[in-house]
């Protein structure tokens, strides 16, 4: 069985809507060419079933089976019958790294969101609640809090692009949390990223045997982005392939010219 592996943001979905009905056609065709499916995502189990809820939905896609993998693949759900949903495994990034520098982290990310305010563009950034969002395996860290309408995202993926404001506070959370065993890397439009060493969205890997046939479609695959250390490491461990995307209608187009059309040719 061959194994394809999406993330879910800006890949399947565009950022924080839902997957649309030729999205899901297409990944139909995929389950009939024999390929197993699993959505590896930064964002929690909840908001994985609420985009991807049209899985569930439509009769002529087989939802049993499916794998769903959030927090990077530090936790793993698969749907076992109808509508059925079993936790495999889960993890605990507090646990891991201990309360201390956990505490420390923590603290960090209050003190650099506080020091926002000193920015020239500090007026124009939308604050809406849910700054640090906390999912057991991984943190995310919103400037803008996760509670944003899409026009405050808008607003503030302007600000971003403009001022680099999360390349900013990458560095700064680097440089302040060095040595620590934590990482941090980009995730989405709005936010950072953050969990232990190892558990960046190679975590995931661990399911699968190294003579496994797993593909990987991903939008962030560039520097900091948080499918980079996946879609290298499929393209170097694995006997499948690394596609980036630049959104669903592109995830589509991968889908029936380069993942189906090489089984044909196969």
């Amino acid at each position: 069985m061959k194994t394809i592996l999406f993330d879910m943001d800006g890949t399947l979905t565009e950022p924080r809507k839902k997957m649309l009905t030729n999205v899901c056609n297409a990944m139909t065709t995929l389950q009939k060419s024999n390929y197993q499916i699993g959505i590896v995502s930064g964002s929690d189990i909840d908001y994985i079933i609420e985009q991807c809820a049209i899985l569930t939905e439509v009769n002529s896609f087989d939802h049993t089976g499916i794998d769903l993998y959030p927090c990077n693949g530090t936790k793993h759900y698969r749907y076992t019958g109808f509508d059925k949903l079993s936790k495999i495994y889960d993890n605990d990034f507090s646990a891991h790294v201990g309360s201390e520098l956990f505490s420390k982290l923590v603290y960090t990310l209050f003190d650099l969101l506080s020091k926002l305010r000193d920015e020239e563009y500090s007026h124009h950034v939308p604050l809406t609640g849910n700054f640090i969002d906390y999912r057991g395996s991984m943190i995310n860290f919103s400037p803008i809090g996760r509670n944003a309408s899409e026009k405050e995202r808008n607003t503030w993926i302007s600000l971003d692009k403009k001022f680099g404001i999360r390349s900013k506070l990458l560095n700064s959370l680097r440089s302040e949390m060095t040595r620590s065993s934590i990482e941090f890397k980009l995730g989405g439009e709005t936010s950072i990223d953050i969990c232990p060493t190892g558990w960046d969205k190679t975590y995931v890997l661990k399911n699968f045997a190294e003579n496994d046939n797993v593909s990987f479609v991903g939008d962030k695959c560039r520097e900091n982005g948080n499918d980079r250390e996946l879609y290298d490491a499929v393209k170097l461990r694995l006997a499948g392939e690394s596609f980036e995307t630049t959104g669903p209608y592109k995830t589509i187009e991968i889908i029936n010219d380069r993942i189906l059309q090489h089984s044909v040719e196969l």
